[in-house]
């Protein structure tokens, strides 16, 4: 990874790197793909791919239909509330 590649991840990212700065993040980045490369080296012949970590399995309940609060009891406590909805903050702008 060099300098300039260094400058168009920032720029894509919005960030700003002095020249020293790139310079230190290539060589960095350089490191740590070579490192990650070292995987390459190792002899998979013959392992299996892993689904899991361990052998626990997922015990989940049947999806039952039970008894059901009333509109009026889920609103009960709500800070706010209308007819039939709690309110709150809008999210998004």
């Amino acid at each position: 990874m060099n300098v300039s590649e260094i400058h168009r991840i920032a720029e894509l990212s919005r960030l700003k790197f002095t020249d020293a700065e790139a310079e230190a993040f290539a060589e960095q980045f350089s490191n740590i793909v070579e490192y990650v490369g070292t995987i390459n080296s190792v002899d998979m012949a013959g392992v299996e791919p892993l689904t899991a970590v361990n052998d626990a399995v997922n015990v989940l309940r049947d999806d039952v239909v039970g008894e059901c609060l009333t509109t009026e009891e889920a609103l009960r406590n709500a800070p706010k509330k209308n007819d039939a909805f709690i309110k709150v903050p809008k999210v998004l702008g």
